[in-house]
Protein backbone atom coordinates (compact mmCIF):
# COMPACT_ATOMS: atom_id res chain seq x y z
CA UNK A 1 0.00 0.00 0.00
CA UNK A 2 1.36 3.71 -0.01
CA UNK A 3 2.28 5.59 2.58
CA UNK A 4 -0.47 7.14 4.48
CA UNK A 5 -1.51 8.98 7.73
CA UNK A 6 -1.74 6.51 10.76
CA UNK A 7 -5.08 5.31 12.37
CA UNK A 8 -6.59 8.36 14.44
CA UNK A 9 -4.16 10.73 12.71
CA UNK A 10 -5.59 14.12 13.81
CA UNK A 11 -5.34 15.03 10.04
CA UNK A 12 -6.92 13.04 8.22
CA UNK A 13 -10.09 15.10 8.34
CA UNK A 14 -8.67 18.43 7.90
CA UNK A 15 -7.15 16.79 4.69
CA UNK A 16 -10.37 14.83 3.44
CA UNK A 17 -12.06 17.91 3.22
CA UNK A 18 -9.74 20.04 1.82
CA UNK A 19 -8.55 17.86 -1.03
CA UNK A 20 -12.15 18.05 -1.87
CA UNK A 21 -12.21 22.14 -2.52
CA UNK A 22 -11.69 23.21 -6.22
CA UNK A 23 -9.63 26.00 -7.10
CA UNK A 24 -7.46 25.84 -4.11
CA UNK A 25 -3.73 25.97 -4.13
CA UNK A 26 -2.65 24.12 -1.09
CA UNK A 27 1.18 25.57 -0.32
CA UNK A 28 2.32 22.68 1.94
CA UNK A 29 5.11 22.34 4.50
CA UNK A 30 7.14 19.85 6.23
CA UNK A 31 5.79 17.18 8.33
CA UNK A 32 3.73 14.00 8.60
CA UNK A 33 0.57 15.82 7.27
CA UNK A 34 3.23 16.14 3.66
CA UNK A 35 1.75 12.58 3.25
CA UNK A 36 -1.78 14.42 2.64
CA UNK A 37 0.15 15.06 -1.11
CA UNK A 38 -0.57 11.30 -2.44
CA UNK A 39 -3.67 9.38 -2.50
CA UNK A 40 -6.41 9.75 -1.69
CA UNK A 41 -6.68 13.44 -0.50
CA UNK A 42 -4.18 14.46 -3.61
CA UNK A 43 -3.65 18.14 -1.14
CA UNK A 44 -0.28 19.40 -1.94
CA UNK A 45 1.40 21.56 -4.50
CA UNK A 46 4.31 22.90 -3.15
CA UNK A 47 6.79 22.39 0.06
CA UNK A 48 10.43 23.23 0.30
CA UNK A 49 11.47 23.45 3.58
CA UNK A 50 10.51 23.88 7.46
CA UNK A 51 8.23 27.34 8.12
CA UNK A 52 7.90 28.20 4.14
CA UNK A 53 4.19 27.91 3.69
CA UNK A 54 3.15 30.42 4.78
CA UNK A 55 5.63 32.43 2.80
CA UNK A 56 5.13 31.08 -0.32
CA UNK A 57 0.96 30.54 0.16
CA UNK A 58 1.38 34.58 0.97
CA UNK A 59 3.67 35.17 -2.45
CA UNK A 60 1.52 32.77 -4.40
CA UNK A 61 -1.49 34.40 -3.18
CA UNK A 62 -0.15 37.83 -4.45
CA UNK A 63 0.01 37.16 -7.82
CA UNK A 64 -2.98 35.46 -8.12
CA UNK A 65 -4.49 38.61 -7.05
CA UNK A 66 -2.70 40.62 -9.60
CA UNK A 67 -3.31 38.42 -12.24
CA UNK A 68 -6.97 38.33 -11.69
CA UNK A 69 -7.32 34.75 -11.10
CA UNK A 70 -9.53 32.94 -8.89
CA UNK A 71 -7.26 30.83 -7.32
CA UNK A 72 -7.28 30.51 -3.14
CA UNK A 73 -4.62 29.35 -1.69
CA UNK A 74 -4.38 27.30 1.78
CA UNK A 75 -1.45 26.97 3.43
CA UNK A 76 -0.72 24.19 5.94
CA UNK A 77 1.80 23.29 8.49
CA UNK A 78 1.94 21.67 12.11
CA UNK A 79 2.41 23.30 15.40
CA UNK A 80 6.26 23.03 15.47
CA UNK A 81 6.98 23.49 12.26
CA UNK A 82 4.88 26.97 12.59
CA UNK A 83 7.17 27.75 16.32
CA UNK A 84 9.97 27.18 14.00
CA UNK A 85 10.30 29.58 11.14
CA UNK A 86 6.04 29.89 10.38
CA UNK A 87 6.11 32.94 12.66
CA UNK A 88 7.99 34.96 10.58
CA UNK A 89 6.05 34.11 7.93
CA UNK A 90 2.83 34.85 9.00
CA UNK A 91 4.02 37.79 10.71
CA UNK A 92 4.92 39.20 7.00
CA UNK A 93 1.92 37.72 5.45
CA UNK A 94 -0.10 40.49 8.07
CA UNK A 95 2.32 43.23 7.60
CA UNK A 96 1.42 42.86 3.34
CA UNK A 97 -2.35 42.50 3.98
CA UNK A 98 -2.10 38.97 2.33
CA UNK A 99 -5.43 36.93 1.88
CA UNK A 100 -4.11 33.57 2.47
CA UNK A 101 -6.03 31.09 4.63
CA UNK A 102 -3.49 29.57 6.74
CA UNK A 103 -3.80 26.39 8.57
CA UNK A 104 -1.78 25.26 11.72
CA UNK A 105 -2.00 22.15 12.88
CA UNK A 106 -1.93 21.40 16.30
CA UNK A 107 -1.24 17.43 17.05
CA UNK A 108 0.26 18.67 20.71
CA UNK A 109 3.71 17.31 19.88
CA UNK A 110 6.16 17.22 17.21
CA UNK A 111 5.47 13.92 15.80
CA UNK A 112 7.49 13.58 12.49
CA UNK A 113 11.04 13.74 14.12
CA UNK A 114 10.43 11.51 16.92
CA UNK A 115 7.51 13.23 19.40
CA UNK A 116 10.08 15.55 21.40
CA UNK A 117 8.59 17.98 23.41
CA UNK A 118 8.16 21.95 21.50
CA UNK A 119 7.19 25.02 23.69
CA UNK A 120 3.66 24.58 22.66
CA UNK A 121 3.24 20.80 24.68
CA UNK A 122 4.18 22.63 28.14
CA UNK A 123 7.17 20.34 28.71
CA UNK A 124 10.75 20.36 28.08
CA UNK A 125 12.87 18.41 26.43
CA UNK A 126 14.10 16.81 29.59
CA UNK A 127 10.24 16.21 30.60
CA UNK A 128 10.17 19.47 33.21
CA UNK A 129 7.00 21.82 33.14
CA UNK A 130 6.98 24.91 31.35
CA UNK A 131 4.94 27.50 30.36
CA UNK A 132 2.81 26.13 26.98
CA UNK A 133 2.82 28.77 24.54
CA UNK A 134 -0.39 29.86 23.08
CA UNK A 135 -0.49 29.87 19.34
CA UNK A 136 -3.87 31.83 18.87
CA UNK A 137 -2.10 34.63 21.24
CA UNK A 138 0.29 34.33 18.86
CA UNK A 139 -1.31 34.95 15.79
CA UNK A 140 -3.34 38.03 17.56
CA UNK A 141 0.00 39.77 18.46
CA UNK A 142 0.65 39.45 15.00
CA UNK A 143 -2.37 41.20 14.02
CA UNK A 144 -4.60 38.18 12.41
CA UNK A 145 -8.01 38.98 13.28
CA UNK A 146 -9.65 36.13 11.89
CA UNK A 147 -8.66 33.29 13.95
CA UNK A 148 -10.62 29.97 14.98
CA UNK A 149 -9.63 26.86 16.74
CA UNK A 150 -11.46 23.35 15.28
CA UNK A 151 -11.32 19.96 16.08
CA UNK A 152 -10.17 18.05 12.90
CA UNK A 153 -12.12 14.87 13.33
CA UNK A 154 -15.35 16.92 13.20
CA UNK A 155 -15.68 16.81 9.26
CA UNK A 156 -18.54 19.29 9.76
CA UNK A 157 -15.89 21.94 11.50
CA UNK A 158 -13.64 21.71 9.18
CA UNK A 159 -15.64 22.31 6.10
CA UNK A 160 -17.14 25.29 7.53
CA UNK A 161 -13.70 26.78 8.99
CA UNK A 162 -12.57 26.16 5.33
CA UNK A 163 -15.53 27.81 3.84
CA UNK A 164 -15.78 31.00 6.07
CA UNK A 165 -11.96 31.91 5.70
CA UNK A 166 -11.94 31.57 1.75
CA UNK A 167 -15.19 33.79 2.03
CA UNK A 168 -13.27 36.24 3.71
CA UNK A 169 -11.82 38.35 1.00
CA UNK A 170 -9.47 41.92 1.33
CA UNK A 171 -9.47 41.23 5.32
CA UNK A 172 -6.46 40.03 5.73
CA UNK A 173 -4.95 36.74 6.23
CA UNK A 174 -7.43 33.70 8.49
CA UNK A 175 -5.55 31.41 10.86
CA UNK A 176 -7.35 28.17 11.23
CA UNK A 177 -6.01 26.18 13.93
CA UNK A 178 -6.90 21.91 14.32
CA UNK A 179 -6.44 20.56 17.72
CA UNK A 180 -6.21 17.46 18.58
CA UNK A 181 -3.06 14.86 20.11
CA UNK A 182 -1.28 12.65 17.83
CA UNK A 183 -2.43 9.06 18.03
CA UNK A 184 1.09 7.73 19.23
CA UNK A 185 1.98 10.72 21.59
CA UNK A 186 2.35 9.55 25.70
CA UNK A 187 -0.37 11.65 26.53
CA UNK A 188 -0.02 14.36 29.38
CA UNK A 189 -2.56 14.32 32.46
CA UNK A 190 -3.38 18.19 30.20
CA UNK A 191 -4.21 16.34 27.42
CA UNK A 192 -6.32 13.73 29.11
CA UNK A 193 -8.32 16.72 30.76
CA UNK A 194 -8.37 18.53 28.01
CA UNK A 195 -9.50 16.10 25.56
CA UNK A 196 -11.53 13.66 27.82
CA UNK A 197 -12.65 10.81 25.56
CA UNK A 198 -9.09 10.78 23.59
CA UNK A 199 -8.83 7.67 21.67
CA UNK A 200 -11.05 5.46 23.87
CA UNK A 201 -14.18 4.67 21.31
CA UNK A 202 -13.55 1.81 18.77
CA UNK A 203 -15.35 1.41 15.61
CA UNK A 204 -16.22 -1.62 13.48
CA UNK A 205 -18.68 -2.41 10.27
CA UNK A 206 -22.25 -3.74 11.10
CA UNK A 207 -21.77 -5.96 7.97
CA UNK A 208 -25.84 -6.17 7.28
CA UNK A 209 -25.40 -2.50 6.74
CA UNK A 210 -23.03 -2.18 4.33
CA UNK A 211 -23.25 -1.20 1.08
CA UNK A 212 -19.78 -1.61 -0.21
CA UNK A 213 -19.66 1.65 -1.51
CA UNK A 214 -16.17 2.01 -0.68
CA UNK A 215 -16.66 5.54 0.30
CA UNK A 216 -14.68 4.48 3.76
CA UNK A 217 -11.97 3.97 2.09
CA UNK A 218 -11.08 7.47 0.82
CA UNK A 219 -10.59 8.82 4.10
CA UNK A 220 -6.85 6.40 3.52
CA UNK A 221 -7.15 5.22 7.07
CA UNK A 222 -4.59 1.97 7.26
CA UNK A 223 -7.33 0.13 9.52
CA UNK A 224 -9.76 -0.12 6.82
CA UNK A 225 -9.82 -2.92 4.38
CA UNK A 226 -12.21 -4.24 2.12
CA UNK A 227 -12.94 -7.61 2.05
CA UNK A 228 -13.30 -8.21 -1.78
CA UNK A 229 -15.40 -11.47 -1.71
CA UNK A 230 -18.16 -9.95 0.71
CA UNK A 231 -17.95 -7.00 -0.80
CA UNK A 232 -18.17 -5.23 2.43
CA UNK A 233 -15.41 -2.95 4.35
CA UNK A 234 -13.94 -3.84 7.53
CA UNK A 235 -12.12 -2.39 10.47
CA UNK A 236 -8.97 -3.53 12.13
CA UNK A 237 -7.94 -3.84 15.95
CA UNK A 238 -5.85 -1.00 14.90
CA UNK A 239 -8.90 1.84 15.05
CA UNK A 240 -8.17 4.91 17.05
CA UNK A 241 -12.34 5.67 16.37
CA UNK A 242 -11.64 9.15 15.04
CA UNK A 243 -14.97 8.63 13.60
CA UNK A 244 -14.08 10.19 10.42
CA UNK A 245 -15.20 6.86 8.32
CA UNK A 246 -18.28 6.93 10.02
CA UNK A 247 -18.92 10.61 9.19
CA UNK A 248 -18.33 9.46 5.48
CA UNK A 249 -20.30 6.69 5.30
CA UNK A 250 -23.74 6.67 3.48
CA UNK A 251 -25.17 4.01 6.18
CA UNK A 252 -23.25 5.54 8.55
Amino acid sequence: RPPMLCAGCPHRGFFYELGKLKNVMVSSDIGCYTLAWGEPFNAGDSGICMGSSLSLGHGFQQAMDKKGGDTKVVSVLGDSTFLHTGVQSLMDAVYNNSSTVNVILDNRTTAMTGHQENPTTGFTAQGDAAVETDIPGICRALGVKNIVTIDPNDLSAVRGALKEALERRGEGPSVIITRWPCALKKFSQADKAEFPNLFKERYHVVKDDCIGCKMCLKVGCPSITFNSVEKKAEIGLDCKGCSVCSQVCPKK
